[in-house]
């Protein structure tokens, strides 16, 4: 058979790599993003909520479509690493996330299963780097396995979801010390009623922590909580909801460290605008 696989994701598509893996362990050809080529069979995986109308396929899933899940001999597939021209190996240890953020879709997924799984489920021994995309690796019972198999393999960790502050202790700030980072680590503060909880984890931590803003926060909350992050001597990164004058202003404002001038961020805020 020829089997098509169509997405919009901008740099990989976890659940197309075991798609094709499954399709090419029964002798079947496939084919990535080529909607012009004649296939017997086509898949298409819909990241985004605007591109549900874009492809023309035989079966659809993703974030954008409600109870999307791979059937599970295909979810146990290890990815076909040979679809992106990836460096490193890819894939869950554990899926959930039981926050119930009103910006994430998480909660609301379709989860294969909430059980912990180990990286060599979906590691490639070529590669000496690895995605993890958890959604909330310390809401995993048994995170510190995940961490001491990735030691064990010497592997560098690209961090593209992040880690939530809110859950941080000692044990588990030493064990992402201990973790040798391809990419910068990232955690977030997103809502102001979890302040308590995030100045916790400043304690903690030496990295920049993500802002949210432009969703239910007025432009004062953002600009104290990006002044308690530089108190600790951190940096904000606002990261905007929604694009508007103000969050693509208050974004450039914040990125050209204009603040580092003043005694507070919000007198070169006002200075600034």
């Amino acid at each position: 058979m020829k089997i098509s696989l169509l997405s919009d994701a901008p740099k990989h598509n976890l659940a197309l790599m075991k798609i094709s893996a499954w399709h090419k362990a029964d002798g079947d050809k496939v084919t990535l993003n080529m909607p012009l080529f004649k296939a017997d069979y086509t898949y298409a995986s819909v990241l985004y909520g605007r591109n549900t109308k874009r492809f023309i396929a035989d079966e659809y899933g993703g974030p954008a479509f409600d109870n999307s899940c791979l059937s599970g001999d295909v979810e146990r597939m290890q990815p076909d690493y040979s679809l992106y021209p990836l460096d490193f190996s890819i894939g869950y240890t554990f899926r959930p996330c039981f926050n119930s953020c009103g910006i994430c879709k998480v909660p609301k997924m379709n989860h294969p299963d909430v059980r912990h799984h180990s990286i060599f489920e979906f590691h490639n021994p070529k590669f000496k780097k690895i995605c993890l995309l958890n959604n909330n690796t310390f809401q995993d019972q048994q995170w510190k396995e995940t961490f001491r198999e990735i030691w064990h393999a010497d592997l560098s960790v690209i961090d593209e979801n992040g880690y939530d502050i809110r859950l941080l202790d000692d044990e588990k700030a030493d064990a992402l010390h201990r973790t040798k980072w391809a990419t910068p680590l990232h955690f977030a503060w997103d809502r102001m009623v979890d302040e308590p909880l995030v100045i916790e984890g400043l304690n903690l931590i030496s990295n920049g922590v993500y802002v949210l803003i432009g969703y239910d926060t007025t432009p004062e909350e953002d600009l104290h909580r990006c002044q308690i992050i530089n108190n600790y001597g951190l940096t904000p990164y606002p990261m905007p909801y929604i694009k508007n004058s103000y969050t693509k202003r208050f974004k450039r404002f914040i990125n050209l460290h204009f603040y580092r001038q003043y005694k507070t961020i919000e007198k070169a805020w006002r200075e600034y605008s």
